[in-house]
């Protein structure tokens, strides 16, 4: 199937021995580690203000946003944003939908993922996926 499968902003080509993915996967994994990197800094202020003056909201405030950007940073760490593939570095491939949006999972050794993104789930896709990769 060497035909390119069109994303919304990009393409994704399956070869012989290696997948192509030309999206703005990069982009979007620097600019959400930056964002939840900013996030935690302010959390861990507000924590700090609250050991100044004693303000609960402060650290309770303070603690939910650290928490929950630092879960988020790590969840970007553990993605790839690397646009070429070889088939011996994947693991399995999930089709998936969520909230209306198509994406393909691609689970990569070393614990690593990479999410293609709005993508038009085809039958084509699904009975060509599980004849060359073992699909999870």
């Amino acid at each position: 199937m060497n035909n390119p499968l069109e994303l919304q902003e990009g393409k994704l080509v399956f070869e012989e021995d290696k997948i192509i993915i030309t999206d703005n996967a990069k982009s979007q994994r620097n600019y959400w580690l930056f964002l939840s990197g900013i996030q935690v800094l302010i959390g861990v202020m507000m924590v700090l203000q609250f050991l100044k003056n004693g303000d609960q909201v402060s650290l309770w405030t303070g603690l939910f946003i650290s928490l929950v950007n630092f879960v988020t940073f790590v969840a970007f760490l553990l993605r790839s944003g690397r646009s070429e593939i070889n088939l011996k570095e994947v693991k399995s491939m999930k089709l998936k939908e969520n909230f209306g949006n198509d994406f393909l999972d691609i689970k990569l050794t070393g614990n690593r993922m990479r999410r293609v993104n709005l993508i038009a789930i085809t039958e084509d896709l699904r009975e060509y996926m599980p004849t060359v990769w073992k699909v999870n």
